[in-house]
């Protein structure tokens, strides 16, 4: 009788969640609000098919993670208001001498670096507006570089814990070893940079190039010291950025990720004096309270015995055959999932990849590969692709469905199987 209880309330539950995904997909509700909704409900059920309290039920939930995002949007926040990565893109502009290929290299190049450190959200928010104030100045087409800047953000997003919120749901859920991690993703992440590189230069050749009344000189006439809006914001996120980089890098102490990063927020805040409540009512508090709403599904998944089961079905499936455990964690997230966010796509399939990992021990990388190439296919697949899209809009010039998944979703498939195939190597070598 317990085990048709079970079933019948992990039924239920998987139900809420795919109720909530199709809202989510269809975007008439907040995304955030269905979550938060589902993961109450969620609660409410385990209380009473097994007397489960909401107090135990939310100790499940995966909360260093979380402030650990909080702590990353605290830092990008107080950053972005000083104008720091304005004035690092600006100096390396200036060095290109107006030549429309040298800057796309320029950009690409730093939003390559920014993405190490930060999810392509903050980086998409930052570079987006500075990308198309540059291209006005120069009077070209800045939907190619838009467009561009999301896909490479991505790529550079894959080896690194930091680099994207589904690399923290991921790691965190399959214990990864985020050393490894890096080590083992970062030649992938630099070759699928020059393929994207010169793919995109190809597709893209003939949108950059200045017309004839264009003058470049006009980057001269802009002091890179314009763009730092303060001073005392600079040198704080200077420091802020060097001790979170080595933190993360080189981890001496060896402490927590999500540790060193509340460290260093609080601190910046502590320093901010004053401003610490208007750059506090900045942050994207909604990307907080949907990984809260997501974490408790997630952790009612697990209560009902449903990821279980759903790993004993994957298993099943796939044996011990590495090969389709490989093309399971890429594909299924990749491509066939993409129209989802991949926050919740990582989540979900963590466990998976965890029950995997007894088939190799990198599997669980290969969902990290998955995720973040899923996240650029389409236009309306993540946050960062729609900052993009709403730019261009504003500015007059829409970047259609069709302008996008023309460049990213044969550029995406290129990247799925190099992530294949690098995976099948890294899987005989690891």
């Amino acid at each position: 009788m317990t085990d048709v209880k079970m079933d019948l309330v992990g039924v239920v539950i998987v139900a809420i969640l795919a109720v909530t995904l199709v809202l989510i997909i269809s975007e008439r509700i907040n995304e955030t609000a269905t979550v938060l909704f589902a993961m109450a409900i969620a609660g409410g059920i385990l209380y009473l098919a097994y007397g489960f309290e909401f107090k135990d039920f939310v100790l499940m939930f995966e909360w260093d993670t979380i402030l650990f995002v909080m702590a990353m949007m605290i830092v990008v926040a107080i950053a972005a208001s000083s104008g720091m990565f304005q004035y690092i893109s600006l100096v390396l502009i200036r060095r290109t001498r107006g030549n429309p290929r040298r800057i796309f290299w320029a950009f690409m190049g730093f939003v390559f670096v920014m993405s190490l450190f930060l999810d392509p959200l903050p980086t998409m928010m930052v570079m987006g507006p500075f990308t198309v104030e540059v291209c006005r100045a120069l009077d070209f087409d800045f939907r190619p570089l838009l467009i561009s800047e999301v896909i490479i953000a991505n790529v550079a997003s894959i080896p690194s814990f930091v680099g994207s919120v589904p690399n923290l749901v991921i790691a965190v859920l399959t214990g990864i070893d985020v050393a490894f991690m890096f080590v083992a993703l970062l030649p992938l992440s630099l070759m699928m940079f020059i393929v994207s590189m010169v793919l995109l230069l190809r597709f893209y050749g003939e949108q950059l190039e200045l017309d004839d009344k264009s003058d470049w000189n006009v980057l001269y006439l802009i002091r890179p010291s314009i763009m730092i809006k303060s001073r005392h914001d600079f040198y704080l996120s200077a420091v802020a950025m060097t001790i979170l980089i080595l933190g993360f890098t080189i981890g001496a102490l060896r402490v927590e990720a999500s540790l060193i990063a509340m460290m260093v927020a609080s601190a910046m805040l502590v320093f901010s004096h004053e401003r610490a409540k208007d750059l506090l009512r900045t942050l994207s508090w909604d990307t907080v309270f949907f990984l809260v709403g997501l974490f408790g599904l997630v952790a009612a998944l697990d209560r009902a015995g449903v990821v279980a089961y759903i790993v004993g079905g994957v298993n099943m499936l796939i044996g011990g055959n590495v090969f389709a455990a490989i093309g399971f964690m890429i594909w299924i997230p990749g491509l066939f999932l993409s129209v989802i966010d991949n926050i919740p796509v990582a989540a979900l399939l963590a466990p998976v990849a965890t029950g995997l990992a007894s088939v190799n021990s990198t599997v669980p990388l290969t969902l990290i590969i998955g995720a973040n190439i899923g996240g650029y296919i389409i236009p309306f697949g993540d946050a960062p692709n729609m900052i993009a899209v709403s730019l261009a809009a504003d500015e007059g010039r829409p970047i259609s469905f069709r302008d996008f998944t023309k460049v990213a979703f044969p550029l995406g498939f290129i990247h799925l199987l190099m992530g294949t195939a690098y995976s099948i190597i890294l899987a005989f070598l690891v």
